[in-house]
């Protein structure tokens, strides 16, 4: 077997693990229904013989209510093989999915910036799906398969060996012929599926911009780029699935020849009185059911071509790594955290740097606003200390930490971020606010509810805390949604909180409440606010004005903002929401 076989077999084998007693029970109920199997021609051979015999009505009785019995039982197997199967292959491919998705979540921003989530759903589960049979019936099956065959013929050959050897040829011909073209359909079926995450993706990212499509009258030009897309899926699956079949067409015109040879045989044996006719009937069924293996072992060749498509999109995907390594320190120290950025400089590709020799230092507690216009690179400042992306060149440095060398667990929990798109998910009020942390309180919630002026929409909600949440938040307005977000990061007690834009979908009057609500808020933890609207910056301590990814100004507020000259003073004066030119 070649390596890279080897080694997709040593990696399945480790989700096979914790199913292998139920694969021990799958293995033994199928060479039990096997067994069965071949049984069932035997007793007709009986019952005809018998009744051609001048056999009595009771034998004929006993051979038919034996033969039913047999046929029930074999039915019953074949039923709870499909049950267990299926349990086989669902528990192993979900903890492939499992590992897939929390994989996906571990890799940078630069990935996830590169694939659409429909695109990742089909990578996840479509991948994986394809697996699932490999998982319930590809290794029992093939074990019962050549069992079968091996009864088969065994019998053939106590009958007749003449028989038994052209079955025998077609037998190796058939599995020649399988094992010389198993690889035919491998990379068509992974063109195949290429082709459906691209229409997944396609999908997902028009229905998530319907607004957008319908009010600027894009149906038209979408549904073209459907169709386009829907044709690509149709023809990488037609000719995935007709290299699959091939090897099945070959073994069809083999088995016609061969059961033709066999019949020939056999009536020739009849007619000169070699054997009875139960037993040209028992030949002409043992000649049939040798092909349900053949055709087994081939559906199985063409499940394991699907399923090995899947293996190497999905061990392809498990081998990227994240440019975003984690450290070892976890510790950082208590309250609230100071920043240092030194000398940093950062781009999202090579050719177009966004931040260039960006340094400044807040100290514990102090909090930052930053203004500037689109593009000046504020967002990327919040994103480079969440280790969104790794900086070229510089330090960043959080409690007097370098945050490469803290683990990103650490990072995390002591960091909060509020950014201008808010997702809500499916479930309650409290599920969606604590995101399905358990050991948050209810009474935490009641409290930063009220701080935030969120008491009385709350109890203003049907079922108050245990309301449902429609996904996406279109059970909320957009004001009430960012101070959903706010509720939900103050709920972690951070340290340091980044806010993006915190009341760019606010009302006057709403604002000035989250005004008020932050003041308490952000008492005790260090902040970073950015802001198109001024106001939100009134009572922070220092200015930041960022422009074409350079600081242009950094000083403490109340100075900027009395003098007339600086950046921000000129904002005040033209009350302006961007860096004058």
């Amino acid at each position: 077997m070649p390596q890279k076989e080897t080694l997709s077999m040593a990696w399945l084998l480790q989700y096979m693990r914790p199913v292998k007693w139920r694969m021990l029970a799958l293995l033994f109920l199928l060479l039990a229904a096997t067994g069965l199997q071949l049984i069932q021609p035997q007793l007709v051979q009986r019952f005809i013989d018998d009744a051609v015999g001048q056999g009595t009505v009771q034998t004929l009785v006993s051979l038919a209510g034996l033969y039913l019995l047999v046929a029930v039982v074999t039915q019953l197997m074949t039923v709870s093989v499909d049950y267990l199967g299926n349990d086989v292959a669902w528990r192993a491919t979900n903890e492939i999915r499992s590992v897939l998705l929390k994989h996906c979540l571990s890799l940078d921003m630069r990935f996830h910036n590169a694939k659409t989530p429909g695109e990742m759903i089909e990578r996840i589960d479509g991948d994986v799906t394809l697996m699932s049979n490999f998982f319930a019936m590809f290794i029992v099956k093939i074990v019962s398969s050549f069992v079968l065959l091996a009864g088969i013929l065994g019998f053939m050959f106590a009958y007749n060996w003449q028989i038994a050897a052209v079955m025998t040829v077609f037998t190796l011909l058939s599995l020649a012929l399988m094992f010389v073209i198993r690889d035919l359909g491998v990379k068509a079926s992974q063109a195949d599926r290429q082709a459906g995450a691209a229409l997944f993706g396609l999908i997902e990212e028009r229905i998530a911009g319907v607004e957008d499509v319908q009010a600027n009258g894009g149906v038209p030009r979408l549904m073209q780029r459907f169709h386009v897309s829907m044709r690509n899926v149709f023809r990488t699956g037609r000719r995935a699935w007709m290299l699959r079949v091939s090897p099945w067409n070959a073994t069809v015109v083999m088995f016609t020849i061969t059961v033709t040879a066999v019949l020939l045989m056999s009536v020739r044996l009849h007619l000169n009185g070699a054997i009875t006719l139960g037993t040209l009937f028992l030949f002409f069924q043992y000649t049939q059911m040798l092909n349900d293996p053949i055709e087994q072992l081939d559906d199985q060749m063409q499940e394991f071509q699907k399923a090995k498509a899947g293996m190497r999109r999905t061990r392809e995907l498990l081998a990227l790594r994240s440019e975003i390594k984690d450290g070892s320190d976890t510790t950082l120290p208590e309250g609230p955290l100071g920043i240092t950025f030194e000398g940093v400089n950062f781009g999202y590709n090579h050719e177009q740097p966004v931040l260039r020799a960006i340094s400044f230092e807040l100290q514990p507690g102090e909090r930052l606003g930053i203004v500037g216009r689109t593009g000046s690179g504020k967002s990327s400042i919040s994103r480079l200390i969440l280790r969104m992306y790794n900086i070229r060149e510089g330090i960043i440095r959080i409690g007097g930490k370098d945050i490469r060398q803290l683990k990103l667990n650490t990072l995390y929990g002591r960091i909060g971020m509020v950014t201008q798109d808010v997702q809500l998910f499916d479930g309650t009020l409290r599920d969606n606010l604590t995101l399905f942390n358990a050991h948050i309180s209810d009474e935490k919630i009641w409290e930063t509810a009220e701080t935030l002026g969120l008491r009385k929409w709350i109890d203003a909600m049907p079922e108050g805390l245990d309301s449902r949440v429609v996904n996406g938040g279109s059970s909320l307005s957009a004001g009430e949604a960012q101070l959903f977000a706010l509720m939900r990061v103050f709920l972690t007690s951070p340290s340091l909180i980044i806010l993006d834009e915190p009341s760019s979908r606010l009302d006057a009057a709403t604002e000035a409440r989250l005004q008020t609500a932050l003041d308490r808020l952000l008492a005790n933890c260090t902040s970073i606010v950015i802001a198109h609207r001024l106001s939100t910056l009134d009572n922070v301590d220092k200015i930041m004005v960022l422009s074409e990814g350079r600081i242009v100004e950094f000083g403490d507020r109340d100075t900027l903002a009395r003098d007339p000259h600086s950046h921000y003073g000129q904002l005040l004066l033209t009350n302006g929401e961007e860096e004058p030119a």
